[in-house]
């Protein structure tokens, strides 16, 4: 592995890494950011293209669901100059949670992959396609 492979790892990990902070914490434009322009974001239950179809993921989230994406370490597949493919497997948890305090810990929702492929954007690693890939419900 090159440096130049080292350095690109590192900053599509932070893009993984910052994606489920900005989600669990609400900060929906920062994740949103965090795709190329075109990017594509799937679910099983949809598909969002484009920065204003994923904003629209979490544009009626309400106040009282809370998540934690628990991301485990990534298998980059491959590592290019303008493109990286990489597989993330994590553990979701949500609850839904009114008022002050912390909610309590659910049973898992869902063990699931991020299969990710990122494009250098101008100046930065961008996500340019993220699927979500169950394995696991309940």
């Amino acid at each position: 592995m090159t440096t130049e492979d080292t350095i690109i790892r590192a900053a599509c990990s932070d893009l993984i890494a910052a994606f489920a902070a900005h989600v669990d914490n609400r900060n929906f434009a920062e994740a949103v950011a965090l795709f190329a322009p075109d990017g594509v974001f799937e679910r099983p239950d949809l598909t969002a293209r484009g920065h204003a179809e994923i904003a629209g993921l979490w544009a009626d989230r309400p106040e009282s669901h809370k998540t934690r994406h628990l991301c485990h370490l990534t298998w980059f597949s491959e590592v290019g100059e303008n493109l990286v493919r990489a597989v993330t497997p994590f553990t979701l948890y949500q609850a839904q949670h009114h008022g002050e305090g912390f909610p309590p810990v659910p049973a898992r929702v869902a063990i699931a992959e991020f299969h990710d492929e990122f494009t250098f954007v101008g100046s930065a690693w961008r996500i340019a396609h993220r699927r979500s890939v169950p394995a696991m419900f309940g």
